[in-house]
């Protein structure tokens, strides 16, 4: 079982990789355009050859300060992600060792955590449901190991 659930967590790492970029990429250009939204508001009308109202100037800027709020927010998950890629990996060789159950413990709760996270951004499929197994595993190996460990403690003494 902790090879299995090595190799899952090595398997949900390289997911978070690619979903970390991706939401990386996204939260930059989210931000990067809105930044020009009132820019471009002022831009289209001037090409009808008319003058902003102050409300249409209000929405431009709440626009703005939706779309720079929505980017931090995608950037941020991209960041927890992408730091979450190496706990994985090496909650993966501890797994593989059979060593270290609290790291262990961690990488589970971060490969559960970040699809339950992603749900609320993209909603559900079936590979955060492999993820969030994958995370229950790593958990079980762990208290498995942590078990053993407490086992050949009271062998020995």
């Amino acid at each position: 079982m902790r090879t299995a659930s090595g190799v899952l967590l090595i398997i949900v790492a390289v997911i978070f990789l690619f979903a970390s970029l991706g939401y990386l990429v996204g939260g930059a250009l989210t931000t990067g355009f809105s930044q020009f939204a009132p820019e471009i508001a002022e831009d289209a009308a001037k090409d009808d050859n008319k003058e902003l109202t102050d409300q249409e100037k209000r929405e431009a800027e709440e626009f703005q300060a939706i779309g720079t709020a929505v980017g931090g927010g995608l950037l941020a998950f991209g960041l927890f992600l992408l730091v979450s890629v190496g706990i994985l990996i090496a909650g993966a060789v501890f797994l593989f060792q059979g060593r270290k159950p609290g790291f262990i413990y961690t990488a589970g709760l971060l490969a559960i955590l970040g699809p339950v996270i992603g749900y609320f951004i993209t909603g559900f499929d079936v590979v955060k449901v492999f993820e969030i197994t994958a995370g229950i595993m790593a958990i079980i190996s762990a208290r498995m190991i942590s078990s053993d460990a407490q086992a050949d403690a009271q062998i020995e003494s």
